[in-house]
């Protein structure tokens, strides 16, 4: 996407969330973000040839608990150039243990629609533990059943977050996985990781990540699916 097109995305979308803190009634919190990072990597592998991304964001939270959710960023060409995800959930507690349920589409306006696909989620997190798991009936380009199961851990020290999560893609089958994401192995499945830090400074969030996959480097072109460090710059709204 051109850089024109991002500062326009990102400026539209600050004038819609500023929008929505007016007039949003009592009951609905509205909350967003704007940020920049280095490379856009999605369960492990980069959605952005290796190259930064602009993302924007937008929530809306109704105080039962449900809520519906925006994201947007750039993403490389072959994949369509602009991905889109809509979201609807609901999250609660139920004593100490926290719940986040729903379903989101990820949409990509610029191709003809076979990239698109619907995935159903459900997590639970106590102490800064989670344990979530996410299903598609038929995954990216029609690359048929796919299942995602993470764990993660996030904390705080001397007022650095820290967290590390760790996550398991399944495919039905390797022709699926090749599918998908372009791979040349034999594998039906992969292991993605993270592991970040990060500090809130004059309103910003800064965080350094290495995330990565356990594809072999031979299996994944262009180095995609390779270790790497991310810096990302985001502002909350």
């Amino acid at each position: 996407m051109k850089l024109s097109l991002l500062a326009n995305a990102l400026l539209t979308s600050s004038l819609l969330l500023a929008t929505a803190h007016a007039t949003a009634a009592d009951p609905v919190t509205v909350t967003g973000s704007a940020a920049l990072t280095s490379d856009y990597l999605f369960r492990g592998v980069s959605q952005t040839s290796n190259t930064g991304a602009a993302q924007v964001g937008m929530t809306f939270t109704h105080e039962s608990g449900a809520y519906a959710s925006l994201w947007g960023s750039n993403i490389s060409a072959i994949n369509g150039g602009f991905e889109l995800d809509t979201l609807l959930g609901y999250s609660g507690k139920a004593g100490e243990v926290g719940y986040d349920v729903g379903v989101m589409r990820y949409n990509y306006p610029s191709s003809n629609d076979p990239l698109a696909y619907d995935e159903i989620y459900a997590s639970v997190n106590t102490m800064g533990a989670k344990l979530g798991l996410n299903y598609s009936s038929d995954y990216f380009n029609k690359s048929d059943k796919f299942m995602y199961v993470y764990v993660s851990y996030g904390t705080e020290v001397s007022g650095v977050g820290l967290s590390a999560s760790l996550g398991m893609n399944k495919f039905d089958s390797a022709a699926m996985m090749t599918q998908a994401l372009a791979t040349t192995g034999t594998d039906d499945g992969y292991m993605d990781y993270k592991l970040a830090a990060s500090k809130a400074i004059g309103g910003l969030t800064l965080e350094g990540a290495y995330i990565g996959s356990d594809i072999d480097e031979k299996d994944c072109g262009g180095a995609l699916c390779q270790g790497r460090f991310v810096v990302t710059m985001t502002k909350g709204f």
